[in-house]
């Protein structure tokens, strides 16, 4: 119980000390750059989990098509599929 007594006296005193005028302001300056480092590794790591995840779904869905293969071998989907939808008004259009 003490050592939170402590911290809510010591998150007290630092909010109380960043009230006084110019403390606020130089604490800001000072962490600029902290904050922007911070704000660079963040991006880096996102665009890097973005990254494996889409590697990751992208062999999911060839272990899945490998799957639909052993179990439908005479399912050829590209075959069976035709013309698209608007490939007769396409051909009217001449």
């Amino acid at each position: 119980m003490s050592a939170r007594l402590f911290f809510l006296g010591a998150s007290v005193a630092a909010t109380g000390l960043l009230l006084v005028p110019g403390v606020g302001a130089a604490v800001a300056r000072a962490g600029r750059p902290v904050m922007r480092a911070a704000m660079k590794t963040g991006y880096t790591a996102y665009h890097e989990f973005r990254r494996a995840g889409a590697e990751a779904y992208e062999h999911f869905e060839d272990v899945a098509a490998e799957v639909h293969a052993e179990l439908y071998p005479d399912d050829d989907i590209e075959a069976d599929a035709g013309p698209g939808p608007g490939a007769m008004e396409a051909a009217g259009d001449d």
